[in-house]
């Protein structure tokens, strides 16, 4: 009996080598019909024998392509035409917008074969690629997916190159920005005021990097910084342009081999390293004293493998040089501005960092940043979102009406939502900048296009003064206020389909909170639609506002004058050697009439604190340099103890009976390592307690961890532990960072699920 079927499949279906795919399926099981990409995804007509056609449906989803996710399949009969082959058929139709497009790829090992063998025709092309490999998201203008909805329609195939598009059974079959050196993009090198092209262009950077110079790559997603992780005079550079003196930088290596020269691997981190993805993965180094100029003080090196045909080409050219160093590869930008996407803005922006810029002539439509991932309690985790997992989409349990959520307004990324699906943006960064805010914008506009949604309704921080909530206020729809660290909660309890009562722990080190103070150590309890503020830490004040973040030492003395009371000179006068009297008076001055000096309970800020009172640090020049830095030395120790009082709004985690212990601790030298474990190894603890004395109290038994503190991985391991030793079900992000960049996704799922706080 011959049947016919009308099929729609949904998911990342599109520019992942699915068509063909079904071709050669429909091939092997003798059906007639036709397959197309359209806006809802892919759309199949399949005729033939009945046990044919049940064996086709079968195989389409078992023998997937592997970049691919299939969310569903659908289908429905139709009357037989007698059909008997099978085509390709032009895009198009008109069904419902639902299609993904898929993220940017890493070089696959076939293409990476073809590209260092010296008889192949693209040879050190830094532009091969196949459907299981190269651009996708920073190239497509619009769905479906097709190369003239790509930056690759000006560039029209040569015989050979339409020959492997044409034929079924070659892996570029249907790859649209498959491409060769005699019909595809190209590298230009503009150095001292000459250009090369082609090949030459490819050389001559190679040998400029060999010799110590800086340079700015044009890649996948926009520029790179690049330099010899060996060469001290180069690295300076770099971090004078960039106002980066201390922050780490991460370096590429061509391969696993090489990672595991320089750093500890895991089977699971190198499978992460080796994946389509292919972020920055945080791996141990094996020796601290390595590339000391790279990652100082830290005991973690950001690491990722030549992911693009560009990079691996340069690694076989650097070789062959008798080059083996790491390069170093850092966003193409100053210090939180978007990174450079063309040549015209490297040259404007860059100067003082790069000595020649290696540019191509393949559009850049879509921005990305490298995505950094690490291995925390058992799974791959993400500090920064971006190439490799944008735009992929993040299931919902439910959905509803579109919402854009903007986010916070550091490590910015936005949400959009269509259905039961939501789409992060790239990590945008700083919203003070204004280059930042103009790429969200611009990013904002692009991914509601590709997707055809308008919202209806825009979710902003509660803060008033963040730059983010005013340019939620720029876009249409209801808006609504979300509570920072509600939203960090909300992010977890997103990714997991969480939808009962849960108990949300966020370490983070500021947010807005619903009384006009500074949060950042919240216990909040989820039930219905109601959440509360069940416990935090004890409020301390702050002196100097935001000049705290940067002196660490000013945090330490408004915990140390609670800690010891009046006699808070007699007992931790010591450890303030290294800092001017005069300033730490004025501190007090402050702290005494109240000035500039707001309440917080930020985590993070206490976390600065004991950095300062371990020894590590007396000032900071990036975002969690110290505490960042404690960790990395953290060894031994014992718990410190927190204690738990009772408040006038919930329950209080006291940090003083900790801070004494440490000061005695660093007066009797027992070293930073020592002090560093034990503070984690106690807020684990008390962290744990607390949360099940909560949730005894409010019928919980599931914790969701999230905020910029738990990226610690110490600290979110202990903590993970004592609480699961209690009994409580624990909760992380996954898909969505724990910090800032992950915070979108929460308050977009505040919004569809209609939360508000408890009266």
């Amino acid at each position: 009996m011959t049947v016919r079927k009308r099929i729609l499949v949904k998911g990342v279906v599109q520019g992942v080598g699915f068509r063909p795919h079904v071709y050669k399926l429909a091939a092997r099981h003798a059906l007639g019909g036709w397959v197309r990409n359209d806006a809802a995804g892919v759309t199949i007509e399949a005729e033939g024998a009945i046990s044919a056609v049940k064996a086709f449906l079968r195989d389409l989803s078992a023998l997937k392509p592997a970049a691919s996710r299939i969310d569903s399949v659908v289908s429905s009969d139709l009357p037989s035409s007698g059909e008997k082959g099978f085509r390709i058929t032009r895009s198009g139709g008109r069904a419902p917008a639902a299609a993904i497009i898929p993220a940017d790829l890493a070089l696959c090992p076939d293409c990476r074969r073809e590209l260092l063998d010296p008889s192949d025709r693209r040879y050190l092309y830094p532009f091969t690629n196949c459907t299981n490999c190269g651009p996708r998201y920073t190239i497509v203008k619009s769905v479906p997916y097709d190369r003239p909805a790509t930056t690759m329609a000006s560039f029209d195939m040569c015989p050979s190159c339409r020959a492997e598009y044409s034929d079924p059974l070659d892996r570029r079959f249907h790859a649209q920005p498959d491409a060769c050196p005699d019909c595809g993009p190209l590298v230009t090198l503009s150095a001292g005021g000459r250009e090369l092209r082609g090949p030459a262009a490819l050389e001559t950077a190679a040998a400029l990097l060999a010799a110590g110079r800086a340079g700015a790559l044009q890649s996948l997603g926009g520029f790179h910084l690049a330099c010899r992780a060996d060469r001290p005079a180069a690295l300076a550079r770099l971090r004078r342009a960039k106002d980066r003196p201390h922050k780490p930088f991460a370096v590429m290596v061509p391969d696993l081999a090489a990672a595991r020269r320089v750093c500890r691997v895991s089977p699971a981190e190198a499978a992460e390293l080796a994946s389509p993805r292919a972020p920055v993965m945080m791996l141990l180094r094996r020796d601290a004293s390595a590339f000391p100029g790279v990652a100082p003080g830290l005991s973690r090196l950001g690491v990722m493998l030549a992911y693009t045909p560009l990079h691996a080409a340069l690694f076989r050219l650097l070789s062959a040089k008798g080059c083996v160093a790491p390069l170093v590869m850092t966003s193409g930008n100053l210090r939180d501005e978007p990174i450079c996407r063309d040549a015209a803005e490297a040259a404007a922006r860059l100067p003082d960092a790069a000595s020649f810029i290696l540019y191509h002539d393949r559009p850049i439509h879509n921005r990305v940043d490298d995505s950094v991932a690490y291995f925390a309690a058992g799974e791959a985790r993400l500090a920064r979102r971006a190439r490799g997992h944008v735009p992929e989409a993040i299931k919902l349990a439910s959905g509803g009406r579109s919402v854009l959520a903007c986010g916070a307004d550091l490590k910015n990324a936005f949400c959009l939502t269509r259905g039961e699906e939501a789409f992060m943006s790239q990590h945008i960064g700083d919203m003070s900048e204004p280059l930042n805010r103009d790429f969200m914008r611009e990013t904002a506009r692009k991914l509601s296009g590709l997707l055809k949604v308008k919202p209806s309704a825009v979710a902003h921080d509660l803060h008033p003064d963040y730059a983010s909530t005013s340019e939620a206020f720029s876009f249409p729809g209801r808006k609504v206020a979300v509570q920072h660290h509600a939203a960090h909660a909300l992010s977890v309890a997103a990714e997991h389909g969480l939808d009962g009562p849960f108990l949300g722990v966020v370490f983070d080190g500021t947010g807005y909170g619903a009384d006009g103070r500074t949060w950042g150590s919240e216990f909040l309890s989820f039930s219905g639609r109601r959440w509360r503020r069940a416990a935090h830490m004890r409020y301390f004040r702050l002196p100097g506002g935001d000049a705290a973040a940067r002196e660490l030492w000013r945090p330490a003395v408004p915990l140390l004058r609670a800690a010891f009371g009046e006699g808070w000179r007699r007992e931790a006068g010591g450890i303030f050697s290294g800092v001017s009297a005069s300033a730490v008076r004025t501190v007090e001055r402050m702290l005494d009439a109240g000035v500039n000096s707001p309440e917080t309970c930020g985590m993070g800020r206490l976390f600065d604190a004991f950095s300062f009172i371990a020894g590590v640090r007396t000032e900071a020049t990036y975002e969690a340099q110290g505490p960042m830095e404690m960790e990395s030395l953290a060894r031994g120790g014992r718990a410190y103890r927190f204690e738990v009082l009772d408040g006038d709004g919930g329950l209080l985690l006291d940090p003083s009976p900790a801070l004494r212990a440490a000061v005695a601790d660093r007066l009797a030298g027992r070293g930073a390592g020592h002090i560093a474990a034990s503070l984690h190894k106690g807020l684990a603890a008390s962290a744990a307690r607390l949360a099940a004395r909560i949730a005894a109290s409010d019928g919980l038994d599931t914790v969701c961890l999230s905020g910029g503190v738990f990226q610690n991985r110490a600290l979110l391991e202990l903590t993970v532990d004592a609480m699961e030793r209690r009994g409580l079900r624990v909760l992380l992000n996954r898909r969505v960072p724990a910090n800032d960049g992950g915070i979108a996704l929460g308050q977009a799922w505040y919004v569809l699920k209609g939360y508000s706080p408890a009266e």
